[in-house]
């Protein structure tokens, strides 16, 4: 039986990675950008290789996410700007004995979600004057809230009714321009797979995502990134639930407790469905929110039982974790990375090639065509975000004094790798991997 529990029981099957060949940057004309790609792709592969070379030490079963041989198939408009899957863990999570992962038609209707995200997002911008855009929001959600009185369609056409009026009048009472024309794809998009429930569980869900755009994988029906993970999967009779928005990047798994990152996505409209999606997809499982921006495994790392290693303050974890001891990191990464500190003011805090801070080149080229690549890698620190392989073994990117302090005390041995581009990526070892087996039994840790 494969399964996972805690992420300190013993690892046995592990995902890993994987990034695009250095062939695959052939196209890029100019030698300034073409040569930094270049580099990244081969020293991420060599890092890779020694991590996996680690965990093979401790006899863990390696499994690869999958790259096509035929650059043309993430080309588009002539430019390799489809990102590689890099991080599993962002898009994967075996829960108990269930792999949660996208399948593949994931990012099929992106562009139907990206709309009525603009919608949410305006609402907190305009709602104060405009009421007319906070009902407009508001039906949207009525579409999606388990509590609601109408079915799908019915409030879906209640909506149509007020943001399509006329071939291409904007809505009279509104002071921004939600109105889309009839005949837009995006328009014909949004009225065809709102009342389908798959959208609209895809839409409530694009409210509950984490900082980044690491989620902007574009749909790509030529190729399945986790082919080889699920033929594994598949093999061994592991079930699959394929969806989008499960991963464990933003879980953390200890025994009975499921421990979701929600500070930045939940919101007056989604809180009630927040909470009701993941109580329903787990309902053997004390389901908690915690006060964490972003993926949750860049900010807090509960390495072994009643040991946290944290850049959040230790009072928010005396109710989640009462008697754990917290060891306490504000940011002590960044404080180290004074050339990072100077490139964030031309390329807003996203991402850091060492070397590479005067390359306006690559800033461009980055910013053009890569946006999606990058996630604002400040939301991490990687000091916290670790591979534990058993109680008494982690992997760890560097020397961090108090954390190394900490593990001498818990009597845990670090085994340093360095994944040398995690600034680029926006991922540590723990999001380049994913666990999907560890040894042990669901244990209760909190009453």
């Amino acid at each position: 039986m494969y399964s996972v529990h805690q992420h300190w029981d013993p690892l046995k099957v592990c995902a890993v990675g994987r990034s695009y060949p250095p062939e695959f940057y052939n196209r890029i004309k100019n030698p300034k950008v073409r040569n930094v790609m270049e580099r990244i792709a081969i020293e991420t592969e060599e890092d890779y290789q020694k991590l996996i070379s680690k965990l093979e030490e401790f006899n863990v079963t390696v499994l690869r996410t999958d790259i096509s041989d035929d650059p043309e198939v993430y080309m588009n408009d002539g430019v390799l700007n489809v990102p590689p899957p890099m991080c599993p863990r962002d898009y994967t999570a075996m829960v108990g004995n269930t792999f949660y992962m996208p399948g593949n038609n994931y990012g099929e209707n992106f562009d139907v979600e990206m709309i009525v995200s603009e919608m949410f997002e305006k609402i907190y911008k305009y709602r104060i004057g405009n009421s007319t855009i906070y009902n407009i929001c508001k039906e949207i959600e009525d579409c999606i809230n388990p509590k609601n009185l109408l079915s799908p369609k019915e409030s879906f056409i209640k909506l149509k009714k007020r943001m399509f009026r006329g071939k291409s009048k904007p809505h009279h009472h509104t002071d921004i321009n939600l109105k889309l024309p009839e005949k837009s794809i995006r328009a014909l998009k949004l009225m065809k797979f709102i009342d389908f429930k798959p959208i609209i569980d895809k839409i409530i869900a694009s409210q509950t995502l984490t900082i980044g755009s690491n989620f902007k994988f574009p749909n790509n029906k030529r190729f399945y990134s986790f082919s080889s993970i699920q033929k594994f999967l598949q093999d061994n009779n592991v079930p699959i639930v394929y969806d989008t928005y499960v991963n464990s990047a933003s879980m953390t798994r200890i025994g009975k407790d499921l421990f979701f990152s929600s500070m930045n996505i939940v919101n007056e409209f989604n809180k009630d469905s927040f909470g009701k999606r993941w109580e329903k997809l787990f309902p053997d499982y004390n389901v908690h929110q915690v006060s964490v921006k972003g993926h949750s495994d860049g900010s807090f790392c509960p390495v072994v039982p009643n040991l946290i290693i944290s850049i959040k303050n230790i009072e928010i974890y005396k109710h989640t974790f009462p008697d754990w001891e917290v060891v306490y990191l504000p940011n002590e990464s960044w404080s180290k990375l004074g050339k990072f500190n100077k490139l964030k003011e031309k390329n807003s805090g996203k991402w850091w090639v060492q070397g590479e801070e005067d390359n306006q080149d690559l800033i461009d080229y980055i910013e053009t065509w890569l946006n999606d690549w990058v996630t604002y890698v400040e939301e991490s620190v990687f000091d916290v975000n670790m591979l534990v392989i058993d109680k008494n073994n982690v992997i760890c990117n560097g020397y961090n004094k108090k954390v190394f302090d900490a593990f001498e005390r818990y009597n845990i041995t670090p085994h340093v790798v360095n994944f040398r581009h995690r600034y680029f990526w926006d991922g540590g070892l723990h999001c380049i991997t994913s666990d999907i087996a560890r040894e042990g039994k669901q244990e209760k840790y909190f009453a």
